[in-house]
């Protein structure tokens, strides 16, 4: 899409029109009939509040020229980024329904920098389609937006390309989910990360199986065990501050599909299996931009990947396993597999590659979508300061997230085995049991688990969402290394 900053409507012509209007109705612009047209939908109920309702029509006209489509956007009272998003999300989809190529919208006001952005971000996120597959589409055009604002030129073009830097990671991530697991297997996911990694300038290593062995990756390698893919254990290194101690490690879930193993999923909840490495896919297209941005923070990414399926190698329940860390593992659930191979790049991180502060993304348990659903993705961690940090970085992106208990002392015995020091899978309490088992593992470092399991995928076209990934956590973990940058020093 195409994006125009506007100080008069002389030169360009258009054929959607976006109007926004406030708790008190007071609308945004008003050309021709646009006030007399909102009083009568507001009449019939149509608009009012925070709805989007569009019209189509040929009797809209400005200064003699016709427009076809009016769009109304309500903007609730303090608003919220997400909301930007939201509204103006699902005004593209009214849009695109009316076959608008033209788009024009004003923003002009004092507050219009807290706005403006997410309302961009809105636009660019709807329209978003995953058609690669499908042979008899028609014929994409290319959507010109026109913004009439005061902003000056320099700091709008700032404005826009924060923007589309988002969109990009967001359709990056989106596009890795969405590709069938036919297609993106392990070694296709490490060739993306590569490929990012050459655009970028960041220093991309690939791990084989033999490399994982040598460094005792039991627990991961018990995983990928039943699958003919090779497991591909990828490590992305982005150094943005030499000087410094510290690094940010992001851990990314990256099961390009799981079965199950021997604890065999359904068929019904088998199908969605391919976006098992959302988070992997968040990580991946969070450091691109990450390195884009030119941060000056040090940031690394592990994520491994792999499938979980069945055959003669797979691991079954009841096998027990070393895992890198040197904790023997308990396994008493073979679909518990993805927080077994987030331990040991957990132990990477740390050992090898000197993380100091953690954060892991993990399309993880069934118990945090029971929980929280398709809008919240649950956060469990063992730093109140680095919690804050993400709590502040959600609110930029746009993303909502909602701390769940970890239990401390009172579910010290939720993964407790009779044979070995650890289970993979707890009784009861899913969401946090899985989360206590990884933080076992984290060697006392600030760290975040977030469990994008309801999040990463929508089952409907609605807002800036499109059916199937949706690239959640992608801009909450740039916004959130971004806030952990830390000032440089002049002398």
């Amino acid at each position: 899409m195409q994006i125009q900053r506007l100080v008069d409507l002389e030169d360009y012509e258009f054929d959607t029109l976006l109007v926004t209007y406030n708790h008190k109705n007071r609308l945004s612009i008003e050309l021709g009939k646009v006030s007399e047209i909102f009083e009568s939908l507001q009449a019939d109920g149509l608009v009012g509040g925070s709805k989007v309702y569009g019209l189509r029509g040929k009797d809209f006209s400005y200064q003699g020229q016709p427009y076809y489509n009016l769009i109304f956007i309500g903007i609730p009272e303090k608003a919220t980024p997400r909301r930007f998003q939201l509204q103006f999300g699902q005004a593209m989809k009214e849009a695109k329904r009316f076959h608008g190529k033209n788009l024009l919208m004003t923003a002009i006001g004092e507050e219009v920098s807290y706005w403006l952005s997410s309302a961009m971000k809105g636009l660019l996120l709807a329209d978003y389609s995953f058609d690669k597959y499908i042979s008899d589409k028609p014929e994409a055009s290319e959507l010109h937006l026109g913004i009439l604002t005061g902003i000056d030129s320099a700091s709008f073009k700032k404005e826009e390309q924060y923007t589309r830097m988002m969109a990009k990671a967001v359709t990056t991530a989106r596009d890795l989910v969405n590709e069938p697991a036919n297609v993106m297997t392990p070694a296709a996911l490490a060739a993306k990360a590569k490929e990012i990694c050459e655009k970028n300038n960041i220093k991309c290593t690939i791990l084989e199986k033999q490399d994982c062995e040598a460094l005792g990756m039991n627990s991961y390698l018990a995983v990928a065990r039943g699958s003919k893919q090779s497991a591909k254990f990828i490590v992305m290194e982005y150094n943005g501050r030499v000087t410094d101690d510290e690094k940010i490690a992001l851990i990314g879930k990256g099961l390009c599909f799981d079965s199950g193993g021997y604890n065999l999923k359904p068929g019904t909840a088998m199908k969605g299996m391919h976006g098992d490495m959302g988070g992997a896919a968040a990580v991946i297209a969070a450091m691109g931009a990450i390195a884009e941005a030119k941060l000056g923070i040090n940031v690394t990414a592990v994520i491994p990947a792999c499938e979980n399926m069945i055959s003669g190698k797979s691991m079954k329940p009841g096998d027990i396993v070393k895992s890198m860390n040197g904790k023997y593992i308990e396994v008493v659930n073979t679909d518990a597999e993805g927080r077994m191979a987030l331990i040991d790049a957990i132990t990477y991180a740390i050992r090898e590659c000197g993380a100091t502060t953690l954060i892991d993304v993990a399309t993880l348990t069934g118990a945090c979508v029971v929980a929280l659903g398709d809008r919240y993705t649950g956060a469990f961690s063992n730093s109140d300061e680095l919690m804050a940090k993400i709590v502040q970085a959600s609110i930029l992106a746009g993303e909502n997230i909602w701390r769940l208990p970890m239990g401390d002392e009172e579910y010290d015995n939720l993964n407790a085995s009779t044979v070995a020091d650890i289970a993979n899978c707890g009784k009861k309490c899913g969401a946090t049991a899985a989360a206590r088992f990884l933080g076992e593992f984290v060697e006392k470092k600030p760290w975040v688990h977030l469990d994008i399991a309801g999040t990463s995928e929508s089952d409907e076209d609605k807002e800036i969402y499109s059916k199937g990934g949706t690239g959640a956590a992608t801009m909450l973990l740039y916004e959130t290394v971004k806030l952990m940058e830390k000032p440089y020093k002049s002398y």
